[in-house]
Parts: C-alpha cells; sequence; structure tokens
C-alpha cells in the first residue's frame, strides 16, 4: 500500500511526523497510546514487520510477520477511534488504551472494540494483550434505504466518497 498523506490513526496530522517516525524507528513511540496509533496505521499500511516488531504476546509468543499478514491480508481499516486512556504516560511502565477500529473485508464491513493492555520494557512500548470484540459483520447491499450515490459520503464513516471507499 502506498504512503498516505494524512495520518490513518485520525490524528488529522500528515503522516510522515505522526506514525511515520515511529514506523521508520521502532521502540520510539513515547505513549502506549501512541504506540496503539502507531500499531493501527501500521496494519492500515500492511506494515507487518511493525507489528510484530512492537508486540510481546502473552498467549503467542511466537508468533511471526507472516501469520500476522494472512490473518489480516483481506482486511481495509477505514477508520480509528480512541475511546480511553488509562495510565500508559512517558514515566508509566504499564498502560491500556480502549478503541474501536472500522474495517472492510469484501463486501462486508464491520468493528472491532479492543481494550489493549501495554508494558514498557527497558524504555520500549510493547503491546501485550487485548480483549477484544467483532461486531457482526453487515453485507453491502444496495437496498431501498441505503440509497447511496457514487458520490455521498460513505456510510461507514470515513469521511470518503462512498465509490472511493466501501463501493469498491
Amino acid at each position: 500500500m502506498s504512503t498516505p498523506n494524512n495520518c490513518p490513526c485520525n490524528s488529522s496530522l500528515p503522516y510522515e511526523i505522526c506514525c511515520g517516525m515511529y514506523h521508520n524507528n521502532p521502540g520510539t513511540a513515547p505513549t502506549a497510546e501512541a504506540l496503539m496509533r502507531s500499531r493501527y496505521s501500521a496494519f492500515y499500511t500492511n506494515n507487518f514487520a511493525y507489528i510484530n516488531r512492537t508486540q510481546k504476546l502473552k498467549n503467542s509468543p511466537n508468533q511471526d510477520e507472516a501469520e500476522i499478514a494472512d490473518c489480516n491480508n483481506e482486511t481495509k481499516w477505514i477508520k480509528l477511534e480512541i475511546i480511553e486512556t488509562e495510565k500508559g504516560l512517558e514515566k508509566d511502565k504499564d498502560g491500556m488504551v480502549s478503541f474501536r477500529a472500522h474495517f472492510k473485508e469484501g463486501k462486508h464491513i464491520g468493528k472491532l472494540s479492543e481494550r489493549s493492555l501495554f508494558k514498557r520494557i527497558k524504555g520500549e512500548w510493547f503491546y501485550i494483550s487485548g480483549e477484544h470484540e467483532v461486531e457482526q459483520n453487515t453485507p453491502l447491499v444496495n437496498s431501498d434505504v441505503m440509497k447511496l450515490g457514487r458520490n455521498d459520503p460513505c456510510h461507514c464513516g470515513s469521511g470518503k466518497k462512498f465509490k472511493k471507499c466501501c463501493g469498491k
């Protein structure tokens, strides 16, 4: 995937001075939220090496880049919403970030809600685990209720035109 102009993490900053900095220098995210946002942006840009580098999973310590890519090769990430953060600041040893990530897979859209746990080890933040729930995907259909024109805003909330988003 090409490098986006605006950062996919929804910060309203250019990618290169937001998550792009952390992608180019893994281990430098100053807070748990910054790491979470950069991981979302890595999923968005298919940077699975960064995802693998920034996690120390309790339940799957040997997960590799190929496994991550295999689980995400059909997913198009659309929008990130931060719900809540607890701790996870520069001087903390651990932190939690709750978020909602909207996605598209084939002709279905969905929403992943997760409460992610992070730990700082030797000054570097890592994703440790998360409790998540995936909202039932709904098929994209052209019904009488959902009459979207190609130039109408997409119903998924991405801010893009339907033809450039879920209408592809």
